[in-house]
C-alpha cells in the first residue's frame, strides 16, 4: 500500500512561497513558534480540564493534543525542507495487513486500559491511606504489588493476542524460579513475612513494642526489614522473618500498660490495712488511670518482709510515662508509709546460739592496761 504525503495544495505552496532558502528560514521560525504555542496550550488545557473534569480526562485529551501537535509540526518541517519522500518511505515500510493493524489497535488499547487500571487503584490506595485505613508501608506494598498484577496480566494477554507460546515461558520462569528460591531462601522467606506483616498488622509505625531482647519505637516497615529506634537512640534493623517466628510484644496496641511495683512491709504490720494506705496514695495520681482501679495483692512472704505488689494503670503508655509513673507511685507509696508509721523493712541477718551457745571474745586492744608476753 503506498502512500503519498504530497497532495497537489502542498506542491503548489513549495512552489510559489518555498522557493528560496530565506523563504525556509523563515517558515521554519514561525512554525517552531507556533510548535512552543501549540505545547504551552496542552499544559493550559490539562490545567482546566483538571479542574472541570479530573485528572483522567484531563490527561487523555493533553495526550491527544499533544500527539497531533508534534504530528503537524513533523510533517510541517518535512514539507518546508521538501523531505516528504523521507515519511512517505516510513510509512510506506510500516504498511501492515488489515489482521495485523486490528492485533496494534488492540494492544494499544489493552496497554491504555492497563495504565487506566493503575492509576485507579494507586489512587484507590491512596484515599484509603489518608483515611488511615492502611499504614504507609502497607499503601507502598499495596502499590508495588498492584502495578505488577496488572502489568502481569496486560502483558499475558498480549503474549496470548500475538500468537507467543506461554507454556515454555511458564516452564522457563519455574526453572528460574526455583533457582532463586534455592539461592536465596532467606531474602524470599524475609519478603514472605512482609506479607504477613502487611496484612496481619500486628503493629503500626510509632509503636512501642519488643522483639526477642530488642525493644523500641518502630520507624519503617519494609518488605525485608523492620526498622526500630530503641531507647537508647540505637536504630536496629530486625529482619522480618524474624519478627514473625519469635515472640512479639506490642504495648501500644491496647493503648494502656498495667505497672506493677512491689513494696515490702514488717511482718508485724496489719496488712490489710497497709493495702487500703497503699490504694489511698495512688488512687489520686494524675499519671495513674482510675479505671481500671489501682489494686493491690499479697505477693507472698519475703526473707524479711510480705510482700505486696500495688497494680495501676497508665494510657497511652510510652518508655516515658512508664517511667513517670513508676516514679511517681513509689513516691507516693514512701510518703504514705511514712505518715501511717508503717516500715519498710530491709533484708537482716540474726546468729542465734544452739545447744549450750558459744562465748565470744573481743582481742585485747593496745593501750588499755593489758600486757601481752611474746613467746
Amino acid at each position: 500500500m503506498q502512500v503519498s504525503l504530497r497532495p497537489e495544495a502542498i506542491t503548489r505552496i513549495q512552489e510559489t512561497f518555498l522557493d528560496s532558502l530565506r523563504a525556509q528560514l523563515l517558515a521554519t521560525a514561525l512554525l517552531a513558534i507556533l510548535t512552543v504555542l501549540g505545547i504551552a496550550g496542552t499544559s493550559r488545557l490539562y490545567e482546566s480540564l483538571r479542574r472541570r473534569r479530573g485528572t483522567r480526562i484531563a490527561e487523555i485529551a493533553s495526550i491527544l493534543v499533544l500527539v497531533v501537535v508534534v504530528a503537524i509540526a513533523v510533517y510541517g518541517f518535512s514539507a518546508i525542507w521538501s523531505v516528504l519522500f523521507v515519511l512517505e518511505f516510513a510509512l510506506n515500510a510500516a504498511s501492515i495487513s488489515p489482521w495485523e493493524a486490528a492485533q496494534q489497535v488492540v494492544t494499544l488499547g489493552i496497554v491504555a486500559t492497563a495504565y487506566l487500571a493503575i492509576r485507579f487503584v494507586n489512587r484507590s490506595i491512596d484515599t484509603l491511606a489518608e483515611t488511615r485505613a492502611l499504614t504507609k508501608h502497607q499503601s507502598e506494598v499495596a502499590h508495588h504489588v498492584a502495578d505488577v498484577t496488572i502489568i502481569g496480566i496486560a502483558i499475558t494477554v498480549i503474549m496470548s493476542l500475538w500468537g507467543i507460546e506461554l507454556t515454555n515461558i511458564f516452564i522457563g520462569a519455574g526453572a528460574i524460579t526455583a533457582i532463586v528460591a534455592l539461592t536465596a531462601r532467606e531474602t524470599l522467606a524475609g519478603m514472605l513475612a512482609g506479607f504477613i506483616l502487611l496484612f496481619s498488622r500486628p503493629f503500626r509505625v510509632g509503636d512501642w513494642i519488643e522483639v526477642n531482647e530488642t525493644q523500641g519505637i518502630v520507624t519503617d516497615v519494609t518488605i525485608f526489614t523492620t526498622k526500630i529506634q530503641t531507647f537508647d537512640d540505637k536504630h536496629v534493623l530486625v529482619p522480618n522473618d524474624e519478627v514473625t517466628s519469635s515472640q512479639l510484644t506490642n504495648y501500644s496496641r491496647n493503648n494502656q500498660l498495667r505497672l506493677e511495683i512491689e513494696v515490702g512491709v514488717d511482718y508485724e504490720t496489719d496488712v490489710p490495712r497497709a493495702r487500703e494506705v497503699v490504694v489511698d496514695a495512688v488512687d489520686d495520681l494524675e499519671i495513674v488511670k482510675s479505671s481500671p482501679n489501682p489494686q493491690v495483692v499479697t505477693r507472698g512472704f519475703g526473707d524479711s518482709s510480705i510482700l505486696l505488689e500495688c497494680q495501676v494503670w497508665i494510657g497511652n503508655p510510652t518508655m516515658r510515662r512508664t517511667h513517670d509513673a513508676r516514679t511517681a507511685v513509689i513516691d507516693a507509696i514512701a510518703d504514705a508509709f511514712e505518715r501511717e508509721g508503717i516500715s519498710i523493712p530491709y533484708p537482716q541477718r540474726v546468729h542465734a546460739p544452739r545447744g549450750d551457745g558459744f562465748r565470744v571474745e573481743s582481742a585485747p586492744r593496745e593501750g588499755a592496761g593489758i600486757s601481752t608476753t611474746d613467746d
